[in-house]
């Protein structure tokens, strides 16, 4: 591994332009649900189910999701998590000294659009309940 300032080991570039492409995809997912004006936070982790991407099975977002519904929060914590993910992919850019559109171009077209449409489509409604007592 490369070795940085002070004996500091880092990430070979390629690593790093996956984790950012990674945290893009996961701000565009959770941006896109945010968006869908037919889903209720109650069913975010229904449509998180079905990405690509295994969202719903990331335990911290899942436990944020989780915690805000608990809490009555109003976006069940989807405004944190999207600003969260932007700010990584940001960061991750930063480190890469490209911008984010550049992160976003290097991802095939195709690819984010079926992430996006992934949170665009209409889900039956759910028998199961997300939150945990």
């Amino acid at each position: 591994m490369p070795l940085g300032l002070k004996g500091t080991i880092m990430l070979p570039e390629n690593e790093v332009r996956q984790r950012a492409e990674y945290c893009y995809l996961v701000f565009l997912q959770l941006s896109r649900l945010r968006d869908n004006i037919l889903v209720t936070p109650d069913r975010y982790l229904d449509y998180l189910g079905r990405s690509t991407l295994r969202l719903a099975e990331d335990e911290f977002i899942r436990s944020i999701v989780e915690e805000e519904l608990k809490m009555g929060g109003h976006d069940g914590g989807l405004g944190y998590l999207i600003a969260l993910f932007e700010g990584f992919a940001h960061a991750y850019g930063e480190v890469l000294q490209i911008p984010l559109e550049e992160i976003r171009d290097g991802i095939a077209p195709d690819f984010r659009e079926k992430l996006a449409a992934e949170m665009d489509k209409k889900l039956r409604k759910s028998k199961t309940k997300h939150i945990r007592s």
